[in-house]
């Protein structure tokens, strides 16, 4: 018969009976602070803990990727710099129709936020032998690759012009595959047409219009008549700027 353990101090507090444990358990001893001094066996982690640990893990890696992106700045999907725009844009299609290529000028600018390039070149059909005023198609072509900020949010309301007194409504045609987005841009009663393209981080503008040369005529001479001079027709170009286009945007994105 086993005897109950004589207790010492005080009767009333309660006794304290050590935790029943099997072999397989190591004893602990705990310390003053409270720490176990001999470690036991290591703690099964909760299936939440495991899922919140993943969380951290994508989150970090995402927020590292941001990072590097920020770093090496957007996609530029090929594009480069233009020297000359003029030699980039040859306008094949646009020769053939209004007349050859002639008095190029071009412009480049370069910056960290982003290039830009312009061109402007006369469209000369072949001449008449007349020696009056002579009206010259021309094109302009802009191009501007942004290298910091996306310029798509803001591609469609840039191209909205504000209306000029008695001036035609502003008429905007979704043109398809063309780049992301391409719109041929005109106003009733105008035949100067622009097509406007946004290719991810690249804008490009190609224009056509028409200027008259007087040749050593002076219009307001008596003896000058208007209707002496050529007329130009620049409706019915949208292929033809669509072609040389494409053209270009393959040009600009060669290595």
């Amino acid at each position: 018969m086993i005897s109950e353990p004589e207790l010492e101090g005080d009767l009333s507090a309660p006794a304290t009976v050590p935790a029943q444990r099997g072999p397989e358990h190591a004893t602990e001893t705990l310390g003053a602070d409270g720490p176990p001094l001999i470690p036991g066996p290591p703690l099964r982690r909760r299936p939440w803990v495991w899922g919140l640990t993943g969380v951290l893990v994508t989150s970090a890696v995402w927020a590292g990727a941001l990072w590097a992106y920020g770093r090496a700045g957007p996609d530029l999907q090929g594009y480069r710099v233009s020297r000359n725009l003029c030699l980039d844009a040859d306008l094949t299609a646009l020769s053939a129709a209004l007349g050859k290529k002639r008095d190029p000028f071009a412009a480049v600018g370069e910056d960290k936020a982003l290039d830009q390039a312009v061109c402007t070149v006369k469209l000369v059909p072949k001449p008449k032998g007349h020696s009056g005023p002579t009206v010259r198609a021309y094109a302009e072509i802009t191009y501007t690759l942004h290298k910091k900020t996306d310029p798509g949010p803001q591609f469609d309301a840039s191209l909205i012009e504000p209306a000029d007194q008695g001036a035609g409504e502003q008429t905007l045609k979704l043109v398809p595959e063309v780049g992301e987005r391409a719109y041929l841009v005109s106003r009733s009663g105008d035949e100067s047409p622009s097509l406007e393209v946004l290719d991810g981080q690249a804008v490009l503008s190609l224009s056509v219009g028409q200027v008259t040369e007087y040749n050593d005529v002076d219009p307001l001479n008596p003896g000058f008549e208007s209707d002496d001079q050529d007329v130009v027709h620049l409706g019915g170009l949208e292929q033809a700027m669509v072609e040389d286009m494409l053209a270009l945007m393959d040009e600009l994105r060669k290595k």
